[in-house]
């Protein structure tokens, strides 16, 4: 999490969605930066609202919008696939080395995923507890030229992009009856990406 006091700027990570790179990129321009440990870097919206937006006003910094990028659903859950297949990850509870993207997928869209699958929502990081967005701004992270730019805009820089995170390659084939199932299982997710600006 990142933010601007100059510019009235608040960057909430979500993770697996190109953050690392933005984050190591914008931090010298940053007021307040939370990135070491992954519960503070990854701070969601909700809690952003309930405890920092309060701490930030008494500091004098008021009306700060706050941006987010979302990653297509499918794309988002293959780099936690491929994040925890990693040599690094063999023998966690979490791994996902021994299993296919197909098994992965499937099993983040039951009804109580296994820990290996269990990722996170996107949806409750952008929204309140009473279920409405609060992010001002959400760019989609296949639209990235689009959020350079908007940053480039309002922060006055110069923004390159290196990659950092990349993870391995892997086969991500989906059939057609897992990605029904987890768009029957969690469409806010589809549903809040394609209404991210584009």
């Amino acid at each position: 999490m990142l933010v601007f006091a100059k510019e009235k700027l608040v960057f909430l990570a979500l993770p697996k969605t190109g953050t690392t790179a933005l984050e190591t990129t914008l931090e010298p321009a940053a007021a307040m930066v939370l990135r070491k440990a992954p519960n503070l870097k990854h701070t969601p919206g909700f809690r952003y609202d309930a405890f920092l937006k309060t701490y930030l006003g008494k500091c004098g910094l008021t009306n700060l919008q706050t941006i987010c990028v979302l990653r297509h659903p499918v794309d988002w859950l293959g780099s936690w696939y491929r994040y925890r297949a990693r040599p690094a990850k063999d023998g966690a509870a979490n791994s996902t080395k021994d299993m296919t993207f197909e098994d992965f997928v499937s099993e983040y869209a039951s009804d109580d995923p296994a820990k290996w699958a269990r990722v996170g929502y996107p949806p409750r990081f952008i929204r309140t507890n009473d279920g409405d967005v609060m992010i001002d701004h959400l760019f989609q992270y296949e639209q990235m030229p689009l959020l350079i730019a908007f940053l480039e805009d309002r922060l006055k820089m110069k923004i390159d992009l290196p990659q950092r995170n990349v993870s391995p390659p892997s086969d991500m084939t989906l059939s057609a009856q897992t990605l029904a199932k987890l768009e029957t299982k969690h469409p806010q997710m589809f549903e809040d990406w394609e209404n991210a600006h584009r």
